[in-house]
């Protein structure tokens, strides 16, 4: 079988090869499992195994040593909770009477994949035998919970209720003129609005930081991301648990095989049994080969930022891409993929794989640090500033200096935006 699913093999182009590679790579864990099933779908001979299978073949081959070590990954896998859940949650624990929670609870149950309302008012109003007022007043009550601004009706009044309180200008922008900002017709709108061109320039940065949607970028907790490793300290080193356990489940089908190597079969069976069996052979050599890549990156990673997970160091050190790629010898563009959508189980708790990478700074003397040591000097700089007269971004260049940084304002007013800092005026106490 062995020397079928090579000669086999020998025949795959290696285009494809890597565009398969490229797109496994990239995907977490979850969305992994999800493209199996859906390849088990298109692909007949890539099958289940069954649970007798599964279990005569060795059970941690795949990033296990013994059960004491799946035992702990899996402890460490929190139970997946859908979004819907989570507010469904927060409604059945609000001070809302019975009414108005099924109200909400229709409210939720219209949402979009990106938590926006999928439904007119009227309907749910007539489901309910209320007035459109009343579902209105619930729905504004469900923007409020976690993600905030979830079941705005549009795009439009997403942005409003982002905007409401920070900046009169980007509310009036995106309330009066919000045709105009999306086909970008800034000239438009600066001859329309009496305010200076520089504060207009502002405000419409203002609201294209804003998010786009309600859960473009929803943040409810570590229980709704699967990690897609545990990393743990043991003995004074790091044990890694890759969560790779589940594509032992996958082969392929004997079957097909046996049908492949069937004289009887005709020569159109055979070149279509050769072709399906090679891009499933592809697919498993591929899951193999992320598995052994994804270990290889964040062993790496933990070399450079073992102190920061571990709680020994408060800063993040300086680690590129390129840092990585050098060491293991694959691509950057290979290693770009592999930390894309993943997230480690760490005693920090679980994190993206991405937040592990700073740039490098050189202080005045010398020394090397990080992006992320200069994100915490600025805000603690701005944590501890005079609320009457809140620091300038020039001002705070200054107290860098002072700190060994040499920066521009530019750099300043970028990290303070990173880090959701209003500037000056904005921060001054009323």
């Amino acid at each position: 079988m062995s020397k079928l699913s090579t000669k086999l093999r020998q025949k795959q182009s290696i285009v494809p090869q890597q565009i398969i590679k490229s797109r496994l790579l990239e995907l977490s864990v979850e969305e992994l499992e999800k493209d199996l099933e859906n390849e088990i779908q298109i692909n007949p001979v890539l099958e289940e195994k069954s649970i007798q299978e599964s279990k005569a073949v060795n059970e941690f081959k795949d990033g296990f040593a013994d059960q004491g070590s799946y035992d702990l990954f899996l402890a460490n896998i929190p139970e997946k909770k859908d979004i819907s859940d989570d507010l469904i949650n927060q409604i059945d624990t609000s001070d809302l009477d019975e009414s108005d929670k099924l109200i909400a609870r229709e409210i939720i149950f219209n949402l979009d994949k990106n938590g926006f309302l999928d439904a007119e008012l009227e309907l749910i109003a007539d489901n309910n035998a209320v007035d459109v007022e009343k579902v209105d007043k619930i729905r504004k009550y469900v923007m409020q919970l976690n993600p905030n601004g979830i079941a705005s009706r549009d795009l439009q009044e997403y942005l409003t209720f982002q905007l409401n309180g920070i900046n009169n200008l980007s509310t009036e922008i995106v309330k009066n003129h919000f045709n105009q900002f999306l086909s970008q017709d800034i000239k438009g709108i600066k001859d329309t609005l009496d305010s200076d061109s520089e504060e207009i320039d502002q405000a419409l940065l203002l609201i294209a930081e804003q998010n786009f949607s309600p859960i473009f970028d929803v943040d409810l907790g570590d229980e709704n991301i699967i990690p897609d490793a545990v990393v743990k300290l043991k003995d004074d080193g790091w044990l890694i648990l890759i969560n790779d356990s589940f594509l032992n489940k996958y082969q392929i089908s004997q079957d097909y095989l046996d049908a492949a190597i069937n004289i009887k079969s005709s020569e159109q069976e055979k070149s279509f049994l050769e072709n399906h069996i090679s891009s499933a052979q592809n697919i498993l050599d591929t899951l193999n080969y992320r598995s052994t890549v994804l270990k290889e990156v964040i062993e790496q990673i933990l070399l450079v930022q073992g102190d920061y997970l571990s709680e020994k160091s408060e800063f993040l050190n300086p680690l590129k891409l390129e840092d990585i790629a050098k060491k293991i010898e694959k691509d950057i563009s290979s290693i770009s993929r592999v930390i894309k959508n993943k997230y480690i189980d760490s005693p920090i708790g679980i994190i993206s794989l991405k937040s592990l990478f700073s740039s490098s700074l050189i202080k005045n003397s010398g020394e090397v640090s990080s992006s992320n040591e200069l994100k915490y000097m600025i805000l603690n700089i701005i944590e501890n500033e005079d609320k009457n007269k809140p620091l300038s971004d020039s001002d705070i260049v200054e107290k860098l200096m002072i700190k060994d940084f040499l920066v521009a304002r530019r750099t300043v007013a970028k990290y303070r935006k990173i880090l959701k800092i209003k500037n000056a005026n904005q921060r001054k106490e009323q």
